[in-house]
């Protein structure tokens, strides 16, 4: 045998291993990190006392900005605050969160609002606050007077309409009938008096309904928020827009800009189904420290900071002082929230309350 021979089985024999441990190696070090557990950065001599998850289920649209980001700069303060001990926040759909019930996974803590809220009731332990929570939204958590869930944060309904079509003080008493007929190119467009968008367990109708409006309504459960306001800012549907929160910081920036004639507005403060909770798991490991995050969740710093994010506190603190936050904020006190327990059954039951009460 020529020595190229047996040179080529010693390269074979003792090279292509190596090659294959080093091709090994290198694939764990790309594949393992987004599937490795969060290890946190304890530093040296720190005693590590656990990592809290918390999932943030959100089934509504916000203000502005993250409400995840908002969860995080809480954990961070509370980590600063309580050494060694972690808030892992993940932040899922309505769908993902019953999937992950579904396939046997838990939580220690989690932010959820109504269409959520049935398929966690026996999940959650009682929880308490000493933060001073509006009455009518601190019932919305109980469950026969027993207090599983702790308002968090809370939008609003309001009334829009262009101000050139149906003045500020005309629009709660005309937003339901009022139409309005206009030229768009060589064809006249007849716009009806109302949209709204619908959240996928919300009951927007009820806002009016609940707040003394009266009129018939042509409503479709299947528009969403978003396509709502697209709607109303094409100006090719309706007069008025029953929008959100989330319709006043974007509205208000296309009239900021130019981009929108000025409109009327009107809050209505009769009812709020916009309201994310929080609660605890009856198998936690770690109730006392959960307890002690829900306190810094509830508190003046952490509910100030939600103006921020144009949403509004669930506490008897005012956080707006001017302008149309303000004014819908001075009216969270009267508002009928329903409680968050309630299934789909109770969603469609007062949709269909709703549409009853304002043809009334």
């Amino acid at each position: 045998m020529d020595t190229g021979t047996k040179n080529g089985r010693r390269w074979s024999k003792v090279v292509l291993p190596l090659i294959a441990v080093t091709a090994a190696a290198v694939f764990a070090l790309i594949w393992a990190p987004g599937r490795l557990p969060v290890t946190p950065n304890v530093q040296s001599g720190e005693e590590y006392e656990g990592i809290a998850e918390l999932w943030n289920v959100e089934s509504f649209e916000g203000g502005t900005g993250s409400r995840e980001s908002w969860l995080k700069a809480r954990a961070a303060r509370f980590e600063k605050e309580h050494k060694g001990f972690f808030v892992h926040v993940s932040t899922l759909t309505a769908e993902q969160a019953e999937e992950k019930l579904r396939q046997g996974e838990g939580f220690d803590m989690v932010c959820f609002s109504r269409g959520v809220g049935e398929s966690l009731a026996d999940k959650l332990a009682q929880v308490e606050s000493g933060a001073d929570i509006r009455d009518n939204f601190l019932v919305s958590g109980q469950i026969g007077g027993v207090q599983y869930a702790l308002p968090l944060y809370t939008g609003v309904y309001c009334l829009f309409a262009r101000a050139s079509m149906l003045s500020e003080d005309r629009l709660r008493e005309e937003a339901l009938t009022r139409t309005y007929t206009r030229k768009v190119g060589k064809t006249e467009v007849t716009l009806a008096p109302l949209v709204c968008g619908f959240a996928p367990y919300g009951s927007p109708l009820s806002a009016p309904a609940m707040s003394g409006m009266r009129g018939s309504v042509q409503a479709d459960e299947n528009m969403t928020q978003y396509a709502a306001y697209e709607a109303f800012v094409a100006n090719r549907t309706a007069v008025t827009l029953l929008g959100t929160q989330r319709d006043m910081f974007r509205l208000g920036q296309r009239e900021r800009d130019g981009r929108l004639e000025s409109l009327a507005f009107q809050p209505l403060g009769g009812y709020t189904d916009l309201v994310q909770y929080v609660g605890i798991s009856a198998e936690t490991g770690y109730a006392d420290a959960c307890a002690a995050f829900t306190d810094q969740l509830l508190s003046d710093e952490a509910q100030s900071a939600l103006a921020q994010l144009c949403l509004f506190s669930v506490t008897s603190n005012h956080i707006y002082t001017e302008g149309r936050f303000a004014d819908s904020e001075a009216l969270l006190g009267e508002a009928y929230v329903p409680n968050v327990f309630g299934g789909s059954d109770a969603v469609a039951r007062q949709r269909r309350i709703a549409l009853e009460t304002l043809a009334a």
